[in-house]
C-alpha cells in the first residue's frame, strides 16, 4: 500500500518539527532525520505516478519527472544528513534538511504554477537558518543576508508575473505576455545564481559550511531549474516565446554567459568549494541553453545536466569540507583525507559529463542541438566544458600535490563513502541510461506540446 502524496508532504513537515524539537540532541536528531528521509525516498519511489490527490484544495499529481527528481534530491539530502550527523555536527541542519525535503516534494507534486512557485520560494528561504545560525563558526551572516535578498527579490517578481499571467485575458497584445515571460526568466535567474546574478552564490561558496552549501547547489538549484521548466509548461506562456524571438534570445544569452563565465571563474579559483560552485553555475548555463533551443533533445539534456550536476556538486562539496577540516591551516591535500580527495576527483568526472557516467548523455544532447542551432553557440558550450575540465584538473593536481610516505585512510571516511555511493549511482545510471532519461523525455514531450498547442 502506497502513502498518498498529501500524507507524505504532511509527514515530512511534521518530521521537521520533531527534528527541530530535538535538534540539540545529535544522537537523536541525526538518525531520526536520516531515517525520515530514507522512508520518504522509498515512498516517493513507490508513489503512483499520475494519480491525482488534494492538499488544502490544491491538486497534487506526481509525474514521471517529478518522481525521478524527488528520488534523486531526497537521496542527496540523505547523503548530506549522514555526513553532518557522523562527521560535521551542526544541530540546526537536521530540521532544515527535512523542511527542504517537504518543499522538494510539494514543489514537484503541485499542479498550480503559483502554488508550485510559492513552495519553491519557501524552500529557498528555509536554508537561510543554516547560514545564519552558529555565525561564530561559519562567518556567514552577510552571505545569508545576500541570499535572502536575491531569493526574496526573485520570488516577488516571479509570483507577481505568474499572478498577472493567470488573471489577464488571452486577448492581450503578445508583447504583454512576452514581458511577463521576461520577468519570470529574470526571477529564476536570480534564484539559479546564473551570471550576472551570481554574487550571492559567490559569497556563499566562501562563507557557508560545506553541507549547507551542498543543500543549496546540490538540491535547491536543480529543484529551481526543474520548477522553471514545469512552470513554463503549465502557465501557458510558452507560445509567447515562439511568437517573439527576443525571449528565446534572452534565455540563450543568459545561458551562454553563465556557461562561459562560470567556467572562467572556476578555472581561476584556487578554493575547492568555489571550483565546485562555479562548475555548477557553468552547467546551469549549459542547461539554460538547452531549454532555450525549445527542442526535445535540448530539454532532455538540460534536465539531465542539472540533476547530475546537483549530485556531483554534493559529492565535491562534502569532500572539500572534509579536506579543509582535516588540513587545518594548510592547503587541503590528499595526505590528510585520501578517500575524500578521491571523491572530489570522481565528482569532477560528473561535472564535465565524462562517459560512462549518466552525465554524458545530457551534455551530448545539449551540445549537439546547440551546434545544429548555431556553430558559434555550440563552440561556446564546448569552450565552457573545456574550462570546467581545466578547473577540475587544476583542483585535482592541487589536492594530490603532496605524496606522503604512507597513505592513511581518514578515521571517519564519511564524505569519501558518500562520494563513492554517489559515483556508483551515476555509473549505474550511465550503464542503464534509459531508466534515467525516459521520465525526462516524457516531460520534454509535454513541454513541446505546450509550446505548440495547435
Amino acid at each position: 500500500m502506497t502513502l498518498p502524496l498529501p500524507a507524505l508532504i504532511a509527514g515530512l513537515g511534521l518530521a521537521s518539527l520533531v527534528a527541530f524539537a530535538v535538534r540539540k540532541r545529535l544522537e537523536l536528531a541525526g538518525p531520526f532525520t536520516l531515517a525520515a528521509l530514507l522512508v520518504a525516498l522509498a515512498l516517493a519511489l513507490a508513489a503512483p505516478v499520475g494519480e491525482p490527490s488534494e492538499l488544502l484544495q490544491l491538486e497534487l499529481r506526481l509525474d514521471p519527472l517529478g518522481q525521478l527528481t524527488a528520488v534523486v534530491l531526497l537521496g542527496v539530502l540523505a547523503a548530506l544528513v549522514a555526513v553532518v550527523w557522523l562527521d560535521e555536527p551542526a544541530y540546526n541542519f537536521f530540521p532544515t534538511a527535512l523542511a527542504t525535503a517537504t518543499a522538494v516534494v510539494a514543489t514537484l507534486a503541485l499542479s498550480s504554477p503559483i502554488a508550485m512557485y510559492a513552495a519553491l520560494f519557501l524552500g529557498l528561504l528555509v536554508p537561510v537558518g543554516s547560514f545564519t545560525f552558529q555565525i561564530h563558526r561559519n562567518r556567514s551572516a552577510e552571505a545569508a543576508y545576500r541570499h535572502y535578498a536575491f531569493v526574496a527579490l526573485g520570488g516577488s517578481l516571479g509570483i507577481a508575473a505568474l499572478a498577472l499571467a493567470g488573471s489577464l485575458p488571452r486577448d492581450q497584445p503578445p508583447v504583454t505576455f512576452v514581458l511577463l515571460v521576461v520577468v519570470i526568466v529574470i526571477a529564476f535567474a536570480l534564484k539559479l545564481a546564473a551570471i550576472p546574478f551570481h554574487t550571492h552564490a559567490a559569497l556563499l561558496a566562501s562563507e557557508v559550511r560545506a553541507p549547507a552549501l551542498g543543500l543549496y547547489f546540490g538540491v535547491l538549484v536543480p529543484l529551481t531549474f526543474i520548477a522553471f521548466a514545469r512552470i513554463l509548461t503549465l502557465s501557458g506562456l510558452l507560445p509567447a516565446i515562439v511568437q517573439i524571438a527576443k525571449v528565446q534570445d534572452l534565455l540563450l544569452a543568459l545561458g551562454v554567459t553563465s556557461a562561459l563565465g562560470g567556467a572562467f571563474l572556476a578555472t581561476g579559483s584556487t578554493e575547492l568549494r568555489r571550483v565546485a560552485a562555479y562548475s555548477v553555475i557553468a552547467n546551469i548555463g549549459q542547461a539554460l541553453v538547452g531549454i532555450a533551443t525549445l527542442s526535445g533533445p535540448g530539454i532532455v539534456g538540460a534536465i539531465a545536466i542539472v540533476l547530475v550536476s546537483g549530485a556531483g556538486a554534493t559529492q565535491q562539496l562534502l569532500a572539500a569540507g572534509a579536506l579543509e577540516r582535516r588540513s587545518g591551516t594548510d592547503r587541503p591535500n590528499a595526505a590528510t583525507a585520501p578517500l575524500a580527495a578521491l571523491a572530489f576527483v570522481a565528482g569532477g568526472f560528473a561535472m564535465i559529463g565524462a562517459p560512462p557516467l549518466v552525465s554524458f548523455p545530457g551534455r551530448f544532447f545539449v551540445e549537439m542541438i546547440a551546434f545544429s542551432y548555431s556553430g558559434a553557440l555550440g563552440t561556446a558550450l564546448v569552450v565552457a566544458t573545456l574550462g570546467v575540465l581545466v578547473a577540475q584538473l587544476r583542483a585535482a593536481i592541487a589536492i594530490f600535490r603532496v605524496a606522503p610516505d604512507h597513505w592513511r585512510v581518514e578515521r571517519r571516511p564519511v564524505a569519501g563513502i558518500a562520494g563513492a555511493l554517489v559515483f556508483l549511482g551515476l555509473l549505474v545510471g550511465g550503464l542503464q541510461p534509459q531508466r534515467f532519461l525516459a521520465p525526462i523525455a516524457a516531460f520534454a514531450d509535454t513541454f513541446i506540446r505546450a509550446l505548440r498547442p495547435f
